[in-house]
């Protein structure tokens, strides 16, 4: 992602409306204006669609792409 003030308020902003649950966030030194982010995010029963939550994460000016590293 961008190292861009908001744009990670924003990213966890999406995971809050999905009713997600951040555990973790790992946030790499900006290089080239650019950090790798890496959220830990629990799936509760009322969390929502993750596929469009990852889209939604997509369409956010800003993010580069979205990975699912690992699924339980």
């Amino acid at each position: 992602m961008d190292d861009e003030p908001g744009l990670l308020s924003l990213v966890l902003q999406i995971v809050a409306d999905f009713h997600a649950n951040i555990l973790t966030i790992h946030q790499s030194i900006p290089v080239n204006n650019v950090a790798s982010l890496t959220l830990s995010v629990e799936v509760r029963p009322d969390t929502g669609n993750i596929s469009r939550m990852v889209e939604e994460m997509e369409e956010k000016k800003g993010v580069h792409y979205v990975k699912i590293i690992a699924r339980e």
